[in-house]
C-alpha cells in the first residue's frame, strides 16, 4: 500500500503515475497550466489569507488592550473572515505550506484525540498566577497565537513571491530538482489539489460526520464545529477548488477535450456551494435532520460525478496516468 500524503513529494512518486497515457489530440500545455495556477489562484489566495490573519492579529490585540463587546465581536468576525480565506487554500498540500510543519502549525485536523485541545488547556492551567490574572493570561495567550498565524501566513506569501526557490521548481522544473522532475508533474500536484479539495468535503467532513444514519451522526468530528464555522469551512474548500479548476487551466482542458463539459463541472460545484450556503441550522442539529441529511448525500453524489468527469478528462488530456486513486492510496 502506497499512502500519498503531503509528506510524499511528487518527485518521489512511482513513475508510472506521471507517465504519458495514449493522447488523442495535443497534449496539455503543462506550463501554462502551472503559471495560470500560480498567478491567478495560489498568489492571490495567500495574499487574501495573509490580509486576514493581519487583521485577525490586530483586532485581538485591540481586544486584548481595551476588552468590551464590540471589541469581542469584531476579533471573532476577524476569525471567522481568516477561516474563510484559509479554506480556499486549505486544498494546497504543497510548497512553502508544507516547510517548518507549517499546514499542521495552522490547520491540525482531523483531531480525533483532541491533542490540540489538551495542549491549550494544559498551557492555561500552568500559567503563572503571580505574573498576570486568568483572564489577562488567555488573552494573552490568544495574542500569541494570532501573531504566530499571521507570522506563518507571510512566511508562505514571502515563499511563493517572484524569484523564490518555490516559483522556480513550479514553473520550471528539472530533472535535479527534489520537487518536480518534469511540468507534467507540477499539473499532477494541482489536479491532486483539485481531487483533495473535493474529498476533503465529500468524504472527511461530511460523510464522517453524517454517518449512516442520524442517530450514529458525530458532528464534533468536522472542523471548526465550536466556532460555528463548519459549513463556511466546507464552501471555502469548495470556492478554492472552484478556482484551481476555473482559473487555473483545468477548464481549459476540459473544453478543448470535450467542449461543454467543463461547465457541468463548473454547474455540480456551484449547485453544492449554494446548497451549502442555504443550509442555516447548525453543524450540529444539520446532520441530524432527514431532510438536510437529504440534501447533503445528494451534494455528496454531484461532487463524486464532477471529480470523477474532471478526473477522466484531465488525465486523458494532460497525458496522467494515475495508476490508481490518487487520493486514498493502493
Amino acid at each position: 500500500m502506497l499512502a500519498i500524503s503531503r509528506e510524499w513529494p511528487v518527485s518521489r512518486w512511482p513513475r508510472r503515475l506521471c507517465a504519458s497515457a495514449p493522447v488523442a489530440q495535443t497534449e496539455a500545455d503543462h506550463a501554462a497550466i502551472a503559471r495560470a495556477a500560480l498567478t491567478e489562484v495560489i498568489r492571490p489566495g495567500y495574499a487574501a489569507f495573509g490580509e486576514a490573519t493581519s487583521a485577525l492579529s490586530g483586532k485581538v490585540d485591540t481586544l486584548c488592550k481595551q476588552a468590551s463587546d464590540v471589541a469581542l465581536k469584531e476579533a471573532r468576525n476577524a476569525f471567522a473572515t481568516t477561516v474563510d480565506a484559509w479554506s480556499k487554500v486549505e486544498i494546497f498540500r504543497f510548497g512553502p505550506i508544507n516547510e517548518d510543519h507549517r499546514f499542521d502549525r495552522l490547520f491540525y485536523w482531523p483531531d480525533p484525540k483532541s491533542i490540540g485541545l489538551k495542549q491549550v488547556q494544559d498551557a492555561l492551567a500552568h500559567r503563572d498566577p503571580q505574573i498576570e490574572d486568568e483572564a489577562s493570561f488567555r488573552c494573552s495567550f490568544a495574542n500569541s497565537v494570532a501573531t504566530n498565524v499571521d507570522r506563518i501566513a507571510k512566511n508562505v506569501i514571502e515563499g511563493w513571491r517572484e524569484g523564490s526557490a518555490y516559483e522556480k521548481a513550479f514553473l520550471t522544473p528539472s530533472a535535479g530538482d527534489p520537487a518536480y522532475h518534469a511540468p507534467k508533474e507540477v499539473t499532477l500536484e494541482l489536479y491532486k489539489a483539485f481531487a483533495t479539495g473535493i474529498e476533503l468535503v465529500r468524504d472527511q467532513k461530511l460523510a464522517k460526520a453524517l454517518g449512516s444514519s442520524p442517530s450514529v451522526a458525530r458532528p464534533k468530528l468536522a472542523p471548526y464545529w465550536r466556532s460555528g464555522l463548519t459549513f463556511p469551512n466546507m464552501i471555502g474548500n469548495l470556492d478554492g477548488v472552484r478556482l484551481l479548476f476555473a482559473k487555473g487551466g483545468f477548464a481549459q482542458v476540459v473544453k478543448l477535450d470535450s467542449p461543454g463539459v467543463e461547465n457541468s463541472i463548473l454547474f455540480d460545484l456551484d449547485h453544492a456551494i449554494d446548497v451549502l450556503e442555504g443550509i442555516n441550522q447548525p453543524f450540529a442539529e444539520a446532520v441530524t435532520d432527514e431532510d438536510t441529511r437529504a440534501k447533503l448525500e445528494a451534494l455528496r453524489v454531484g461532487l463524486k460525478s464532477a471529480s470523477a468527469t474532471a478526473g477522466d478528462i484531465i488525465a486523458r488530456s494532460a497525458g496522467l496516468s494515475f495508476g490508481f486513486n490518487a487520493m486514498d492510496g493502493d
